[in-house]
């Protein structure tokens, strides 16, 4: 590192996480990369969470909203807040490796055209013991619009780092999406930018049962939201969506959300899902069968 180094904001929000939070500063702080900010949005929390950053008060910037304003709305007020070169983004239930960030400012200094890097992870569970989860074996790299679109969202919050610059044609997280607005942004940002997978985790990424994004049929509901959208932004432009697959992606949608209502036993959702995949894909053999055997 030198006294050029690059500046870069980290933004944590944080709703009633007080048990994890000071492990997730605390990862930040352990750094090897210097400098940086540390922003903890407190989003409305009705727990302790203000008494248990008092210890490292005077290293962070802390913003304290009244009334729960959700995701969104508080990584924007991160966004807007931040005084660094880059943004970095951690979950307030997640943790980072030491060597993050410097492992991330070298690799936007190899790729100068790339606008957004992010990593692998290790998954840990609520107490903090690792398990192993699916995981690409190489990050997608580049131009990944396309497949970003034609996959679920393959990419970690609590990974990513983007210029700060990048918001400015992208504008900021769409507040009107209550989940799944960071695959939204992503999407913006891959369609503009190129992207910089890191093969080496570098996050510790926690699963909590209580986590909004372990709603499912939420989930479902507002994926759809991002499909349509991302659509209706980028369909006639070069390196967009064609009608094709924008039906492709539909039927692989409702196809996937009629196997999660056969897993929990509602045959009537998940009937209605696989008749809306086969509108969409009316040959696609997978969903033909599963379609039948609900007869």
């Amino acid at each position: 590192m030198t006294g050029n180094d690059p500046f870069i904001s980290v933004i944590i929000p944080t709703y009633n996480c007080a048990r994890f939070l000071m492990e997730s500063v605390g990862s930040v702080l352990s750094q090897t990369y210097r400098p940086y900010e540390i922003i903890v949005i407190d989003d409305g929390s009705t727990d302790n969470t203000k008494e248990v950053l008092q210890p490292v008060m005077q290293r962070i910037k802390y913003v304290q909203l009244e009334h729960n304003k959700g995701s969104p709305v508080v990584r924007n007020i991160g966004i807007q807040a931040a005084q660094g070169e880059y943004v970095a983004f951690l979950d307030a239930d997640d943790v980072w490796l030491p060597e993050k960030l410097q492992t991330d400012r070298e690799c936007f200094d190899k790729h100068p055209d790339v606008g957004m890097v992010y990593s692998k992870h290790i998954n840990i569970d609520e107490k903090g013991v690792v398990f192993h989860g699916a995981m690409k074996k190489r990050l997608p790299c580049g131009k990944i619009f396309v497949q970003l679109f034609s996959e679920q969202n393959f990419i970690i919050t609590s990974s990513v780092v983007v210029r700060k610059a990048v918001f400015e044609t992208t504008g900021l997280f769409d507040e009107q999406l209550f989940n799944c607005q960071d695959w939204d942004m992503w999407l913006r940002i891959a369609f503009y930018f190129n992207i910089a997978g890191i093969d080496k985790p570098l996050v510790k990424y926690r699963h909590n049962p209580h986590s909004l994004s372990k709603n499912r049929d939420n989930v479902l509901k507002y994926q759809k939201l991002v499909i349509d959208k991302t659509y209706a932004a980028f369909k006639d432009t070069m390196g967009g969506i064609s009608e094709k697959l924008y039906h492709k992606r539909l039927a692989s949608h409702y196809a996937k959300a009629g196997r999660y209502y056969v897993r929990i036993g509602d045959k009537r959702l998940a009937h209605e899902n696989f008749r809306l995949s086969l509108k969409h894909d009316p040959l696609d053999l997978r969903t033909l069968r599963y379609y039948f055997r609900l007869w």
